[in-house]
């Protein structure tokens, strides 16, 4: 059976909504994470902010359960080997959002509060800023999968630029954190922690990177003849 002819098929209800659920639980994870984010650097509470990203934590594992079902589901179906790898690989690419946000929230709980706080509002609000991007950006996702079946080509090429957008976005705000890091002199901590917040930097920036990735191949799927 062609992807084309599945997506019409009654028996596709299940994988396409077990997706939508995947996205829900992904975009659930990222809005976790960027609460927990908040409450760290704006309002100064540490302690409840590692409440939150033990959450975080536990929302990834409901996305990583969501994805073992769609996985379970997708072998059992009626599909050519080559379009249930495609959809393997969708779901797999969709559980890394949530893999890197549970990531970054990680790493934030292995950085002394203190340092992370001598960082300033300017390093703060970029990097708001950038989780916001990648939210916006999850949301576009999630719509263009609801629509996926019936939108014309074009109208999901034309949805998925609009992620390429936020996710470029987020690459000159990642520029700009490094730029205002280089600024900082006689530095508080110590060159390992310093190494943790430039994984930290990179992980938020990641998280939109996984967002494209997941629309990219959204686009592969739509244009692919099969």
């Amino acid at each position: 059976m062609s992807l084309k002819l599945w997506f019409r098929d009654r028996n596709s209800a299940n994988i396409m909504e077990g997706a939508a659920t995947h996205l829900r639980k992904v975009l659930e994870t990222l809005v976790e994470f960027e609460r927990g984010f908040h409450i760290f650097v704006k309002e100064k509470n540490p302690d409840l902010a590692r409440e939150i990203f033990v959450r975080v934590d536990d929302l990834e594992r409901e996305a990583d359960g969501i994805r073992r079902d769609l996985l379970m589901q997708i072998s059992k179906s009626e599909l050519s080997s080559q379009i249930r790898e495609d959809l393997t690989h969708l779901v797999k690419r969709i559980d890394k959002i949530a893999n890197m946000a549970n990531g970054a929230s990680r790493r934030m709980m292995g950085i002394p509060p203190a340092d992370i706080m001598s960082l300033g509002d300017i390093v703060f609000d970029k990097l708001l800023e950038s989780i916001e991007n990648a939210i916006q950006a999850t949301k576009v996702l999630s719509n263009i999968w609801k629509r996926f079946s019936d939108a014309e080509t074009e109208e999901v090429l034309s949805i998925t630029e609009k992620i390429q957008a936020l996710e470029h976005k987020c690459d000159i705000l990642q520029a700009e954190v490094y730029e205002e890091l280089n600024k900082m002199q006689n530095s508080p901590f110590n060159q390992f922690v310093a190494i943790q917040i430039s994984s930290l930097v990179d992980m938020i920036e990641s998280i939109s990177d996984k967002v494209e990735d997941v629309g990219d191949y959204i686009e592969v799927l739509k244009t692919a003849k099969r």
